[in-house]
């Protein structure tokens, strides 16, 4: 029981910092001209909406609206009908880009020769950490440079690992329903159910979120270089 409270530690951890992570790119790229940004984002955005709504058909939903055109600080919005399925219903619609974008991006770096270390369904969610860490060196020294298809992964990798990312909507929506996940793990915890499963589909849910992080991350320290680069040669000149 307590793994398992610790494992949705982690994932909500994880996602906030994926969060942060996609945030300081907005910033960071959209600084410099925000269509060119929007238009860069937009396969991440179309991935990102229609996580949301394809769950939110499973879900008994019906969708009324459906847009990857900007509007306030959103790229895009799926707009739709109460879940047949209350409180949780909301919580799986919300986290479905944390899945479908990592999915798309593992298919495209399968296309693209690019390996990811996928961790085992049973591994230790405590070492995620770690994992994320080790991944991230690994994968930006594993790369060809030299190659095109490099960029061209390194570009997806970006936009559908920003678009994996919760936006505060989002965050907002699963609330509710974790705080209900949580206390039927307690209930069923207490009436001696075996929630062993549930261990294994937050090592999932967790390695799934890692897998959109670890390229993300690696774009953002390679934009964090570029930008220091900037800045230090700009310095240089007036030395």
């Amino acid at each position: 029981m307590l793994i398992l409270n610790l494992n949705m530690i982690i994932i909500l951890l994880q996602t906030i910092a994926l969060y942060l992570i996609s945030q300081y790119l907005h910033l960071s790229l959209s600084f410099t001209s925000r269509i060119l940004y929007i238009v860069l984002m937009l396969p991440g955005t179309i991935a990102h909406e229609t996580s949301h709504a394809v769950v939110a058909l499973l879900m008994g939903a019906r969708i009324t609206e459906f847009s990857v055109i900007p509007s306030g600080d959103t790229l895009g919005h799926v707009g739709y009908t109460k879940p047949k399925i209350p409180i949780i219903g909301n919580t799986a619609i919300s986290i479905a880009p944390l899945i479908g974008c990592p999915v798309i991006l593992l298919l495209i770096g399968r296309y693209f020769g690019v390996h990811f270390d996928f961790p085992q369904t049973s591994f230790d969610i405590l070492a995620g950490s770690r994992f994320l860490l080790d991944g991230t060196l690994s994968f930006i020294t594993g790369l060809d440079y030299m190659n095109w298809k490099t960029y061209v992964f390194l570009y997806f990798a970006l936009t559908l690992g920003a678009g994996a990312a919760p936006s505060k909507t989002d965050i907002i929506s699963m609330l509710p329903g974790l705080i209900v996940i949580i206390a039927a793990i307690y209930s069923l915890n207490y009436f001696g159910v075996n929630i062993q499963y549930l261990y294994n589909v937050f090592s999932w849910l967790s390695a799934g979120i890692s897998i959109a992080m670890i390229p993300l991350l690696a774009v953002t320290i390679i934009v964090g270089m570029l930008k220091l680069i900037t800045f230090v040669r700009r310095a240089w000149k007036f030395i």
